[in-house]
């Protein structure tokens, strides 16, 4: 597949984490406005090329079948791309069609158009399968997403990572109460994460969840809390087993690509051996646990 542009054609270059991306929305009206800040100048040689389209009917992409897990199908194409789809349970129907090659630089979406699948229209999959693919781009180029919301408390870059409805926006948003134009929500979901000079740096990205809540920005991560739950408010330091425990599971693991895991541990260490430190934050939804991490990051205690 190749993605040079055509005369005549819109398609919007974006920066996030470093990362130039050539992007052809299908809903262009929605994404021109969701990518405009991170919007660059068009270059031929982007790090990635997105392009999604919404067709009437998707035919049955032709290839080796690599793997088939329940409704899910992964073929290597003659071109020597690699294409996931998956088919309605109900209809039978293929619901989407992704073709990539092996380091993501190179991604094309197809959807059926109007087609509504696990209660999300093409809108919806577009923003999420749009997200998906920067994020496995974005291991291959040494990054990650963390499934988290990251804040900058006066340039100092924090994320706080928990499994949905646990709390980590609403944490925020009491940091965002108490200190007001000293604190930037980056991202309210998927920041971006990148090693830039032996530093571990945070950036916002576009791709934010059920909010718009991110900014075009790079912080240098200061450190990482996991949430639970708890009347008591306590910060304490994860064990190595704890930590990689923690960040498997809000770090992307695709079932449909196993280099993306192995490169994605080798980030872990990486963390590691650049001494981000790695918290746990027992916590009620308190100004008293804003005061606990303040107390812990800022040092001033």
């Amino acid at each position: 597949m190749n993605y040079n542009v055509k005369v005549g054609e819109k398609v919007q270059t974006i920066c996030v984490a470093d990362v130039v991306i050539n992007i052809d929305s299908a809903d262009k009206e929605y994404f021109t406005r969701r990518y405009k800040e991170y919007e660059v100048e068009y270059t031929d040689n982007p790090d990635m090329w997105i392009k999604t389209e919404c067709i009437e009917k998707i035919d049955e992409p032709k290839g080796e079948l690599i793997e088939n897990i329940r409704t899910s199908y992964i073929v290597k194409t003659e071109d020597g791309f690699l294409c996931r789809y998956a088919k309605s349970s109900k209809t039978g129907k293929i619901a989407y069609a992704i073709y990539y090659n092996e380091d993501y630089s190179n991604v094309k979406i197809v959807m059926e158009k109007g087609f509504i699948f696990q209660k999300l229209n093409n809108r919806e999959w577009e923003y999420l399968y749009t997200g998906f693919m920067f994020a496995n781009r974005l291991t291959n180029l040494g990054g990650t997403v963390l499934h988290s919301s990251g804040m900058a408390y006066k340039d100092i870059g924090i994320v706080f990572s928990a499994d949905p409805g646990t709390g980590k926006s609403t944490h925020v948003s009491l940091w965002k109460e108490r200190f007001q134009n000293d604190v930037e929500i980056v991202n309210d979901d998927k920041p971006a994460l990148r090693i830039i000079d032996d530093k571990f740096y945070m950036f916002g990205t576009p791709w934010s969840g059920k909010t718009e809540l991110n900014i075009n920005t790079k912080k240098e991560l200061k450190a990482i809390f996991f949430i639970e739950r708890d009347t008591e408010n306590k910060v304490e330091r994860m064990s190595v087993a704890d930590s990689v425990l923690n960040l498997s599971r809000q770090l992307p693991n695709p079932f449909y690509d196993k280099n993306v895991g192995i490169k994605t541990v080798k980030l872990i260490e990486k963390l590691y051996a650049l001494n981000v430190p790695i918290y746990r934050l027992r916590c009620s939804i308190s100004q008293d646990a804003v005061t606990a991490v303040y107390n812990e990051v800022i040092g001033e205690k």
